[in-house]
């Protein structure tokens, strides 16, 4: 009888349990809705972001305007002296995308510049979702203020699901007009237009410079800017270019987007291709020598990697960049590194363990570059420039922010002059402003160039700078 009482009870409970298991699950689980590009999330790009983010278009020569580069003479520089531009049809000029942002087409979201426009199912980590959803009245937002209110929450929340679900266009492959040559002329292999000049260096000895660019490596003479030889790049995207320390050999860094990053070593004499490092899995945006043997890399993988050029393996990976890496910079001590990218923070590393051992988080926007204060005699210095439009400096063995100066516009590269008396930065406005470190007063600035002006090197002895920017440009300015 009590076993039976024990059966019935058990069965009882068993029940008991499984209404309550069943009551818990959904009547009917609701499939989540598949976002779909073409009807839902396109006719908002094509209303508020195709009239700046498109394929170039062609506008008659009759509308050109002259550059009125090198007219003013603000304070603490001449206007520049020589200027090159790298021959290309001139009969029409083409209107190129904002920014060398496009996105009218798969091909030109994923060649963006920056490589990380629209990164499928990572929202918080694609540009076009973080300038969309910015504060409005922050620098930075898209659309900017002057083309119209911001995005509203149902539009920018429709980009987030699509992003998350995979970013997946369908069908869709949009403008393709980028690969058509917008007009005939008579040199049918040069591109109508030239890709931006992403990084410039100067040969040791001073008497050439080179710039890196999506079609390869130009060495112009100096000061003259007469080309004198092309090198021919394996990869598609170039972002950097380093002399080795005994000036032999230059490193140049970039890949095919979110695809592989490769790092080019080349014989600076002979411009020979010695060897290749492809452990990165994105494009690789920096590239920095620690000696004759050594290099780091940085990548829009959020890597960073150690590298032994004997063997040409990796010897250390170092992980802690929550998005894509813009700049190295070695201490004199080399064995300290630092690097700074899209998350917004300057990371401090030790090399000896391979740990990270500060983050450093006053930028507010993504920051493109660093640059060492040359014969400091007291703690390292570093100078930092970022999308918040200021030039930071920085005491990174203690992990310290000295104070900072705010431009007009954003800059894109830093360097200080020679000594480091003053720090010289490129700008979104095609200028070039110099920033007093004890002060951080701005104490002269000159339009050096039409469109952003994205890269500058300072020479090593004349203490002249050159600066690249869109359409091939590049400008050599004397400063007093």
């Amino acid at each position: 009888m009590k076993c039976e009482q024990h059966l019935n009870l058990a069965a009882s409970i068993f029940s008991f349990i499984f209404i309550l298991v069943l009551a818990a699950r959904p009547v009917s689980a609701e499939p989540q809705t598949k976002i779909d590009f073409e009807t839902q999330v396109l006719p908002t790009l094509q209303d508020r972001c195709f009239s700046c983010h498109s394929a170039p278009k062609a506008e008659p020569q009759s509308s050109r305007r002259q550059s009125a580069v090198g007219s003013q003479k603000p304070d603490g520089m001449d206007a520049p002296e020589t200027s090159f531009r790298k021959p290309k049809a001139e009969s029409r000029k083409p209107f190129k995308p904002k920014g060398g942002v496009q996105l009218d087409s798969m091909k030109g979201i994923e060649e963006s510049l920056y490589g990380e426009v629209i990164i499928a199912g990572e929202p918080e980590d694609s540009l076009l979702y973080q300038r969309i959803t910015l504060s409005e009245g922050e620098t930075g937002i898209m659309p900017p203020p002057e083309a119209g209110d911001p995005l509203t929450k149902q539009e920018t929340d429709l980009i987030r699901k699509w992003i998350e679900q995979g970013a997946d266009y369908g069908a869709w492959t949009g403008n393709q007009s980028e690969s058509k040559p917008l007009i005939t002329d008579t040199h049918p292999h040069q591109p109508t237009v030239m890709p931006p000049i992403t990084a410039l260096a100067f040969s040791h000895d001073g008497k050439s410079v080179v710039a890196c660019s999506q079609v390869g490596l130009d060495v112009y003479d100096w000061p003259t800017l007469n080309l004198q030889r092309t090198i021919a790049v394996q990869a598609r995207n170039i972002h950097d270019l380093a002399f080795s320390p005994d000036g032999n050999q230059l490193a140049v860094g970039g890949g095919n987007p979110a695809t592989t990053g490769t790092i080019e070593i080349f014989s600076w004499s002979q411009g020979e291709s010695l060897r290749i490092l492809s452990e990165h899995r994105d494009s690789v945006t920096a590239v920095v020598w620690r000696d004759a043997s050594s290099l780091a890399s940085a990548s829009l993988d959020r890597d960073i990697i150690l590298w032994d050029l004997r063997t040409g393996t990796p010897v250390q990976r170092l992980k802690g960049h929550s998005r894509g890496v813009s700049s190295l910079c070695f201490l004199d001590d080399k064995q300290t590194l630092v690097s700074t990218g899209v998350d917004q923070n300057v990371r401090v590393w030790d090399l000896t363990t391979g740990e990270l051992i500060r983050s450093l988080n006053n930028h507010t926007l993504p920051a493109h570059d660093l640059a060492l204060r040359p014969n400091d005699t007291g703690l390292p210095m570093i100078a930092s420039v970022s999308d918040d439009r200021t030039v930071r400096l920085w005491q990174p063995t203690i992990g310290r922010m000295v104070k900072f100066a705010r431009l007009k516009e954003a800059p894109l590269n830093v360097a200080w002059l020679n000594g480091g008396t003053r720090i010289i930065a490129a700008c979104t406005d095609g200028a070039v402003r110099l920033v007093d470190p004890d002060s951080v007063e701005v104490t002269g600035e000159i339009h050096a160039l039409k469109g952003w002006a994205y890269s500058l090197a300072v020479h090593p002895t004349d203490g002249s700078v050159v600066v690249g920017g869109p359409d091939a440009q590049v400008r050599r300015i004397v400063l007093k």
